[in-house]
């Protein structure tokens, strides 16, 4: 595991980019809980899935590391380009990654940790106890996340590599942890210092613009109270002068930033 870089201080910021990979094509009655409330009729939608890259100064961080390629066609989603291979479009080597923040332990954020054996974890404590606890294997929990991806994680833990957080905690010089529920029991959103402001990467506490700004949630809920105030927590982020916001499964963050320049991999958005 590597160590710290002292060379991170107060005025540290990252470079942040979006790298796209899957693909889903779905009824908006699937992908909103209680759909049928708000009186609309139902439509098919788009569900895109990325994971995200931090870097500075030759070090580098991965945000998730999405779903394992077949895990992905078991659960019937497009796979764009394999995670990985998507990683080395992008111009990371996975030897290259110090760190991975895990933002919750849905299969479609953890399936490639096995390609960073030697990365620290930085992981939810509510999220590792949960999916490690009494209630995991109720179906209802169960079907959004894989076993074995979990014990890789449990592993992880043993071998001394993962670094538990709570709360609201800075992980890194410039990259904090905030955790809110709701979606999954430990979801986390990591807010990130860019040069021009933050850049809240709320993964799947917002899956799409439109569920936050109609404040409509999604349809996988560990629990809806804590959904909606995850909506306060991050509106106040992205609030903050220059803060930018990036739901985690919304294809317009395509149309949003900038691509970030690789011919070879057009799924690359630079956010910060």
């Amino acid at each position: 595991m590597r160590e710290p870089n002292p060379s991170f201080g107060a005025a540290t910021t990252y470079e942040v980019f979006a790298v796209r990979y899957g693909t889903l094509r779905a009824r908006r009655a699937e992908l909103f809980y209680r759909y049928e409330a708000y009186g609309e009729p139902d439509a098919e939608v788009e569900m895109a899935y990325y994971f995200w890259i931090l870097r500075r100064e030759g070090w580098t961080i991965l945000v998730d590391t999405g779903f394992d390629v077949d895990a992905g066609a078991r659960r019937r989603r497009t796979c764009l380009c394999p995670p990985l291979e998507a990683l080395q479009l992008a111009g990371v080597a996975p030897e290259s990654v110090s760190t991975v923040v895990v933002t919750h332990f849905h299969y479609d954020h953890i399936g490639n940790l096995g390609a960073f054996p030697t990365a620290e974890l930085v992981v939810p404590r509510r999220e590792l106890e949960f999916w490690t606890g009494p209630l995991a294997d109720r179906i209802q929990f169960a079907v959004h996340v894989e076993r074995n991806e979990i014990a890789r994680v449990e592993r992880a833990v043993e071998e001394g590599r993962v670094r538990l957080t709570e709360g609201t905690e800075e992980i890194l010089e410039g990259v904090t942890a905030v955790n809110v529920g709701g979606h999954s029991p430990g979801q986390q959103v990591t807010v990130v210092a860019a040069a021009e402001g933050d850049v809240v990467l709320a993964s799947d506490a917002i899956h799409f613009y439109e569920e936050y700004e109609l404040q409509r949630p999604f349809a996988v809920i560990a629990d809806l109270e804590e959904m909606y105030r995850g909506y306060d927590v991050v509106a106040d982020l992205a609030a903050k002068p220059g803060a930018v916001l990036v739901p985690g499964h919304d294809p317009r963050v395509l149309e949003r930033f900038a691509p970030a320049g690789q011919a070879t991999q057009p799924y690359v958005v630079r956010i910060g």
